[in-house]
Protein backbone atom coordinates (compact mmCIF):
# COMPACT_ATOMS: atom_id res chain seq x y z
CA UNK A 1 0.00 0.00 0.00
CA UNK A 2 0.95 3.45 -0.64
CA UNK A 3 2.40 5.15 2.43
CA UNK A 4 2.18 9.10 1.30
CA UNK A 5 -1.12 10.98 1.75
CA UNK A 6 -0.25 12.74 -1.77
CA UNK A 7 -0.21 9.30 -3.13
CA UNK A 8 -3.43 7.71 -4.97
CA UNK A 9 -3.71 4.43 -3.09
CA UNK A 10 -2.49 1.27 -4.73
CA UNK A 11 -1.17 -2.12 -3.39
CA UNK A 12 1.35 -5.14 -4.89
CA UNK A 13 1.26 -8.78 -4.69
CA UNK A 14 3.80 -10.78 -5.03
CA UNK A 15 5.90 -14.15 -4.82
CA UNK A 16 8.58 -12.59 -3.11
CA UNK A 17 5.99 -11.00 -0.48
CA UNK A 18 3.94 -14.01 0.66
CA UNK A 19 6.05 -17.03 -0.39
CA UNK A 20 6.16 -19.06 -3.63
CA UNK A 21 4.22 -21.77 -1.75
CA UNK A 22 1.22 -19.15 -0.90
CA UNK A 23 1.59 -17.12 -4.10
CA UNK A 24 -1.26 -18.36 -6.23
CA UNK A 25 -3.96 -18.88 -3.01
CA UNK A 26 -3.26 -15.25 -2.15
CA UNK A 27 -3.74 -13.71 -5.45
CA UNK A 28 -7.16 -15.67 -5.85
CA UNK A 29 -7.45 -14.34 -3.04
CA UNK A 30 -6.87 -10.59 -3.40
CA UNK A 31 -9.17 -11.33 -7.44
CA UNK A 32 -11.85 -12.78 -5.60
CA UNK A 33 -14.05 -9.66 -5.53
CA UNK A 34 -14.28 -9.86 -9.35
CA UNK A 35 -13.76 -13.42 -10.50
CA UNK A 36 -14.02 -17.46 -9.28
CA UNK A 37 -10.49 -18.86 -10.44
CA UNK A 38 -9.59 -22.15 -11.05
CA UNK A 39 -6.41 -23.50 -11.64
CA UNK A 40 -5.38 -25.52 -14.70
CA UNK A 41 -1.82 -26.50 -13.73
CA UNK A 42 0.16 -29.07 -12.05
CA UNK A 43 1.93 -28.41 -8.75
CA UNK A 44 2.41 -24.89 -7.71
CA UNK A 45 2.67 -21.92 -9.18
CA UNK A 46 4.38 -18.72 -8.32
CA UNK A 47 3.84 -16.46 -11.66
CA UNK A 48 0.88 -14.70 -10.18
CA UNK A 49 1.17 -11.39 -9.46
CA UNK A 50 -1.25 -7.83 -9.46
CA UNK A 51 -0.95 -4.21 -8.66
CA UNK A 52 -3.67 -1.72 -8.90
CA UNK A 53 -4.27 2.07 -8.12
CA UNK A 54 -7.41 3.41 -7.40
CA UNK A 55 -7.72 6.51 -9.92
CA UNK A 56 -11.16 8.65 -8.43
CA UNK A 57 -14.15 5.84 -9.76
CA UNK A 58 -11.37 4.06 -11.66
CA UNK A 59 -9.77 1.08 -10.59
CA UNK A 60 -6.65 0.33 -12.85
CA UNK A 61 -4.32 -3.24 -12.51
CA UNK A 62 -1.59 -5.34 -13.91
CA UNK A 63 -1.76 -8.98 -13.54
CA UNK A 64 0.34 -12.05 -14.48
CA UNK A 65 -1.30 -15.53 -13.68
CA UNK A 66 -1.05 -19.20 -14.45
CA UNK A 67 -3.37 -20.96 -17.05
CA UNK A 68 -7.11 -21.26 -15.33
CA UNK A 69 -10.69 -20.71 -15.63
CA UNK A 70 -11.99 -17.57 -14.70
CA UNK A 71 -15.49 -16.80 -14.30
CA UNK A 72 -17.81 -13.41 -13.34
CA UNK A 73 -21.14 -13.10 -12.46
CA UNK A 74 -22.92 -9.59 -11.81
CA UNK A 75 -22.90 -11.34 -7.81
CA UNK A 76 -19.04 -10.33 -7.44
CA UNK A 77 -19.62 -6.58 -8.00
CA UNK A 78 -22.26 -5.41 -5.49
CA UNK A 79 -22.75 -2.32 -5.85
CA UNK A 80 -22.54 -0.72 -9.34
CA UNK A 81 -22.40 -1.58 -12.71
CA UNK A 82 -18.85 -1.69 -14.01
CA UNK A 83 -16.80 -2.10 -17.43
CA UNK A 84 -13.31 -4.16 -17.31
CA UNK A 85 -11.01 -2.70 -19.96
CA UNK A 86 -8.36 -5.40 -20.22
CA UNK A 87 -5.18 -5.41 -22.93
CA UNK A 88 -3.26 -8.93 -23.07
CA UNK A 89 0.65 -8.25 -23.04
CA UNK A 90 0.99 -11.89 -23.36
CA UNK A 91 -0.86 -14.46 -23.28
CA UNK A 92 -4.24 -15.58 -24.50
CA UNK A 93 -7.92 -15.31 -23.24
CA UNK A 94 -10.76 -17.67 -24.68
CA UNK A 95 -14.61 -17.71 -23.71
CA UNK A 96 -18.13 -16.75 -23.45
CA UNK A 97 -19.24 -13.29 -22.41
CA UNK A 98 -23.37 -12.40 -22.15
CA UNK A 99 -23.47 -15.70 -24.24
CA UNK A 100 -20.98 -14.27 -27.17
CA UNK A 101 -17.61 -15.94 -28.15
CA UNK A 102 -14.82 -14.07 -27.96
CA UNK A 103 -10.87 -14.44 -28.47
CA UNK A 104 -8.32 -12.14 -26.76
CA UNK A 105 -4.69 -11.95 -28.27
CA UNK A 106 -2.27 -9.11 -27.59
CA UNK A 107 -2.42 -5.76 -29.02
CA UNK A 108 -6.27 -5.77 -29.27
CA UNK A 109 -8.19 -3.65 -26.29
CA UNK A 110 -11.17 -5.70 -25.59
CA UNK A 111 -13.73 -3.95 -23.28
CA UNK A 112 -16.39 -6.40 -21.29
CA UNK A 113 -19.35 -5.38 -19.85
CA UNK A 114 -19.48 -6.64 -16.07
CA UNK A 115 -23.07 -6.67 -15.18
CA UNK A 116 -23.35 -9.72 -17.35
CA UNK A 117 -21.81 -13.46 -17.03
CA UNK A 118 -18.29 -13.97 -18.08
CA UNK A 119 -16.52 -17.34 -18.37
CA UNK A 120 -13.16 -17.88 -19.82
CA UNK A 121 -9.94 -20.13 -20.17
CA UNK A 122 -6.81 -18.24 -20.14
CA UNK A 123 -3.61 -19.53 -21.04
CA UNK A 124 0.00 -17.65 -18.72
CA UNK A 125 -0.62 -14.39 -19.52
CA UNK A 126 -0.33 -10.70 -18.08
CA UNK A 127 -2.38 -8.08 -18.60
CA UNK A 128 -3.21 -4.31 -18.06
CA UNK A 129 -6.72 -3.27 -17.38
CA UNK A 130 -9.24 -0.97 -15.91
CA UNK A 131 -12.78 -0.94 -14.11
CA UNK A 132 -15.70 1.69 -15.50
CA UNK A 133 -18.35 2.40 -13.64
CA UNK A 134 -21.00 2.32 -16.38
CA UNK A 135 -22.48 5.99 -15.62
CA UNK A 136 -18.85 7.52 -15.47
CA UNK A 137 -18.30 6.99 -19.34
CA UNK A 138 -22.61 6.38 -20.44
CA UNK A 139 -22.55 3.20 -20.97
CA UNK A 140 -25.98 1.66 -21.37
CA UNK A 141 -26.44 -2.06 -21.38
CA UNK A 142 -29.93 -1.91 -22.91
CA UNK A 143 -28.34 -0.20 -26.19
CA UNK A 144 -24.45 -1.51 -26.03
CA UNK A 145 -22.60 -4.86 -26.58
CA UNK A 146 -21.13 -6.50 -24.00
CA UNK A 147 -18.32 -6.82 -25.74
CA UNK A 148 -16.55 -4.49 -27.92
CA UNK A 149 -12.93 -4.66 -29.14
CA UNK A 150 -10.86 -1.91 -30.61
CA UNK A 151 -7.77 -3.15 -32.74
CA UNK A 152 -4.01 -1.96 -32.96
CA UNK A 153 -4.29 -1.74 -36.75
CA UNK A 154 -6.82 1.06 -36.55
CA UNK A 155 -6.14 4.40 -35.88
CA UNK A 156 -8.87 4.18 -33.21
CA UNK A 157 -7.38 1.01 -31.62
CA UNK A 158 -3.93 2.49 -31.62
CA UNK A 159 -5.09 5.72 -29.91
CA UNK A 160 -6.74 4.08 -27.53
CA UNK A 161 -4.16 1.55 -26.79
CA UNK A 162 -1.29 4.25 -26.05
CA UNK A 163 -3.57 6.75 -23.90
CA UNK A 164 -3.77 3.28 -21.59
CA UNK A 165 -0.12 2.94 -21.40
CA UNK A 166 0.19 6.49 -21.32
CA UNK A 167 -1.96 6.99 -18.08
CA UNK A 168 -0.71 3.98 -16.75
CA UNK A 169 2.67 5.22 -16.95
CA UNK A 170 2.16 7.87 -14.68
CA UNK A 171 -0.28 6.30 -12.08
CA UNK A 172 2.50 5.49 -9.29
CA UNK A 173 3.70 9.29 -9.38
CA UNK A 174 -0.04 10.74 -9.25
CA UNK A 175 -1.33 12.73 -6.88
CA UNK A 176 -4.07 12.28 -4.91
CA UNK A 177 -5.48 15.98 -6.19
CA UNK A 178 -4.86 14.95 -9.52
CA UNK A 179 -6.97 11.69 -9.25
CA UNK A 180 -9.93 13.13 -10.52
CA UNK A 181 -8.84 15.60 -13.35
CA UNK A 182 -7.29 12.42 -15.05
CA UNK A 183 -10.02 9.88 -14.15
CA UNK A 184 -12.23 12.06 -16.30
CA UNK A 185 -10.22 12.77 -19.09
CA UNK A 186 -9.66 9.21 -19.92
CA UNK A 187 -13.25 8.64 -19.47
CA UNK A 188 -13.99 11.33 -21.53
CA UNK A 189 -11.99 9.41 -23.85
CA UNK A 190 -13.87 6.55 -24.08
CA UNK A 191 -17.20 8.23 -23.85
CA UNK A 192 -16.56 9.29 -27.44
CA UNK A 193 -15.80 5.60 -28.59
CA UNK A 194 -19.35 4.44 -27.18
CA UNK A 195 -21.34 7.51 -29.27
CA UNK A 196 -19.59 7.37 -32.13
CA UNK A 197 -22.53 8.78 -34.58
CA UNK A 198 -24.81 6.04 -36.72
CA UNK A 199 -26.41 7.29 -39.79
CA UNK A 200 -28.14 3.95 -40.49
CA UNK A 201 -32.04 5.16 -40.81
CA UNK A 202 -33.45 4.06 -36.72
CA UNK A 203 -36.56 2.73 -37.95
CA UNK A 204 -34.29 0.67 -40.63
CA UNK A 205 -31.85 -0.31 -37.45
CA UNK A 206 -34.42 -1.59 -34.87
CA UNK A 207 -36.67 -4.31 -37.62
CA UNK A 208 -33.39 -5.45 -38.80
CA UNK A 209 -32.72 -5.41 -34.97
CA UNK A 210 -35.51 -7.44 -34.18
CA UNK A 211 -35.62 -9.84 -36.92
CA UNK A 212 -31.90 -10.26 -36.00
CA UNK A 213 -33.37 -11.36 -32.52
CA UNK A 214 -35.64 -13.50 -33.37
CA UNK A 215 -33.39 -15.95 -35.40
CA UNK A 216 -30.49 -15.96 -33.26
CA UNK A 217 -33.40 -16.99 -30.80
CA UNK A 218 -34.59 -19.47 -33.35
CA UNK A 219 -30.84 -20.67 -33.33
CA UNK A 220 -30.32 -20.71 -29.78
CA UNK A 221 -33.72 -22.90 -29.50
CA UNK A 222 -32.71 -25.57 -31.92
CA UNK A 223 -28.82 -25.74 -31.08
CA UNK A 224 -29.02 -29.67 -29.73
CA UNK A 225 -30.92 -30.51 -33.34
CA UNK A 226 -27.72 -31.88 -35.51
CA UNK A 227 -30.03 -30.68 -38.55
CA UNK A 228 -29.77 -26.83 -38.13
CA UNK A 229 -28.53 -25.30 -41.28
CA UNK A 230 -28.42 -21.86 -43.03
CA UNK A 231 -31.03 -23.14 -45.34
CA UNK A 232 -33.74 -24.29 -43.01
CA UNK A 233 -33.31 -20.88 -40.98
CA UNK A 234 -34.23 -19.30 -44.68
CA UNK A 235 -37.32 -21.22 -44.94
CA UNK A 236 -38.41 -21.06 -41.61
CA UNK A 237 -37.92 -16.92 -41.74
CA UNK A 238 -38.58 -16.35 -45.41
CA UNK A 239 -35.37 -14.56 -45.72
CA UNK A 240 -32.42 -15.15 -48.72
CA UNK A 241 -29.17 -16.34 -48.14
CA UNK A 242 -27.74 -13.18 -48.51
CA UNK A 243 -29.51 -11.03 -46.40
CA UNK A 244 -28.82 -13.88 -43.34
CA UNK A 245 -25.23 -13.44 -43.86
CA UNK A 246 -25.39 -9.44 -43.93
CA UNK A 247 -27.48 -9.98 -40.60
CA UNK A 248 -24.48 -12.27 -39.16
CA UNK A 249 -21.65 -10.93 -41.07
CA UNK A 250 -19.93 -9.29 -37.50
CA UNK A 251 -20.09 -12.97 -36.71
CA UNK A 252 -18.89 -15.07 -39.05
CA UNK A 253 -22.03 -15.64 -40.64
CA UNK A 254 -24.69 -18.03 -39.24
CA UNK A 255 -22.90 -21.30 -39.47
CA UNK A 256 -20.03 -19.76 -37.34
CA UNK A 257 -23.01 -18.45 -35.00
CA UNK A 258 -23.87 -21.97 -34.61
CA UNK A 259 -20.84 -23.48 -33.78
CA UNK A 260 -19.72 -20.97 -30.90
CA UNK A 261 -23.03 -21.25 -29.56
CA UNK A 262 -22.61 -25.26 -29.40
CA UNK A 263 -18.94 -24.58 -27.99
CA UNK A 264 -20.29 -22.16 -25.60
CA UNK A 265 -23.23 -24.59 -24.43
CA UNK A 266 -20.76 -27.55 -23.72
CA UNK A 267 -18.29 -25.15 -21.78
CA UNK A 268 -21.64 -24.24 -19.85
CA UNK A 269 -22.31 -27.79 -19.26
CA UNK A 270 -18.16 -28.83 -18.74
CA UNK A 271 -18.75 -26.34 -15.77
CA UNK A 272 -21.86 -26.88 -14.15
CA UNK A 273 -22.34 -30.53 -14.11
CA UNK A 274 -20.86 -33.46 -11.93
CA UNK A 275 -17.77 -35.50 -13.35
CA UNK A 276 -18.27 -38.86 -14.95
CA UNK A 277 -16.50 -41.15 -17.62
CA UNK A 278 -19.68 -41.03 -19.97
CA UNK A 279 -20.63 -37.05 -19.31
CA UNK A 280 -18.35 -35.04 -22.22
CA UNK A 281 -19.72 -38.46 -24.48
CA UNK A 282 -23.37 -37.39 -23.29
CA UNK A 283 -22.80 -33.58 -23.50
CA UNK A 284 -21.05 -33.78 -26.97
CA UNK A 285 -24.26 -35.39 -27.90
CA UNK A 286 -26.57 -32.91 -26.29
CA UNK A 287 -24.87 -30.11 -27.87
CA UNK A 288 -25.42 -31.44 -31.26
CA UNK A 289 -21.85 -33.63 -32.39
CA UNK A 290 -22.77 -36.98 -32.91
CA UNK A 291 -18.41 -37.29 -33.20
CA UNK A 292 -17.25 -37.32 -30.22
CA UNK A 293 -13.64 -36.83 -31.61
CA UNK A 294 -14.46 -33.91 -33.80
CA UNK A 295 -16.28 -32.34 -30.51
CA UNK A 296 -12.96 -32.35 -28.46
CA UNK A 297 -11.01 -31.53 -31.64
CA UNK A 298 -13.63 -28.37 -31.96
CA UNK A 299 -13.46 -27.47 -28.07
CA UNK A 300 -9.23 -27.58 -27.93
CA UNK A 301 -9.45 -25.12 -30.86
CA UNK A 302 -11.87 -22.96 -29.46
CA UNK A 303 -11.05 -22.77 -25.58
CA UNK A 304 -7.44 -23.62 -25.81
CA UNK A 305 -8.05 -26.43 -24.00
CA UNK A 306 -9.27 -30.44 -24.11
CA UNK A 307 -12.51 -30.96 -22.73
CA UNK A 308 -11.29 -33.67 -20.20
CA UNK A 309 -9.04 -30.95 -18.48
CA UNK A 310 -11.93 -28.99 -18.03
CA UNK A 311 -13.96 -31.63 -16.33
CA UNK A 312 -10.93 -32.51 -14.50
CA UNK A 313 -9.93 -28.88 -12.86
CA UNK A 314 -10.04 -29.28 -9.75
CA UNK A 315 -6.81 -32.06 -9.71
CA UNK A 316 -5.14 -33.10 -6.32
CA UNK A 317 -1.95 -31.38 -7.39
CA UNK A 318 -3.11 -28.07 -7.86
CA UNK A 319 -2.84 -25.47 -5.44
CA UNK A 320 -5.14 -25.70 -2.66
CA UNK A 321 -7.96 -22.92 -2.05
CA UNK A 322 -9.27 -22.83 1.46
CA UNK A 323 -11.98 -20.39 0.84
CA UNK A 324 -10.35 -17.59 2.89
CA UNK A 325 -6.76 -16.31 2.35
CA UNK A 326 -5.14 -16.57 5.94
CA UNK A 327 -1.96 -15.71 5.06
CA UNK A 328 -0.18 -12.12 6.60
CA UNK A 329 -1.05 -10.26 3.05
CA UNK A 330 -4.68 -10.38 3.73
CA UNK A 331 -5.18 -7.00 5.11
CA UNK A 332 -3.25 -5.18 2.38
CA UNK A 333 -4.53 -6.58 -0.49
CA UNK A 334 -7.58 -8.90 -0.55
CA UNK A 335 -9.41 -6.94 2.03
CA UNK A 336 -8.22 -3.37 0.13
CA UNK A 337 -9.32 -4.65 -3.76
CA UNK A 338 -13.07 -5.30 -1.73
CA UNK A 339 -13.36 -2.60 0.05
CA UNK A 340 -11.97 -0.19 -3.22
CA UNK A 341 -14.72 -1.53 -5.54
CA UNK A 342 -17.33 -1.52 -2.85
CA UNK A 343 -16.57 1.61 -2.15
CA UNK A 344 -16.66 3.05 -5.90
Amino acid sequence: MTDSDTSIPSFELNAKLVGKRDCFDAWREAVREIYDVEPLFEGVSDRERAQGWLLGSLFFTEVAFSTALFGHEPRHIRSTSYLSLQIYKEGRMRGIADGNYFDVSPGVVHIFDFSRVFRSTTENSVVSGVFIPHEAVGYDPAYHPAHMMFGGHTPAGRYLLRSFFAMQELLPNVRSDEADLLAEGFCGLLRGYFHQGDTEDPAVRALRMERSAEIRSYLDRHLTDPGLSVDRVCRAFNVSRSSLHRDFAAVGGVGQYISRRRMEHTLHLLLSTPSSHDRIRSIAAESGYRDPDQFSRIFRQRFGVSPSRVFGRKRAGAAPYRGQWQGPFDVQTGAVVGDWLRSM
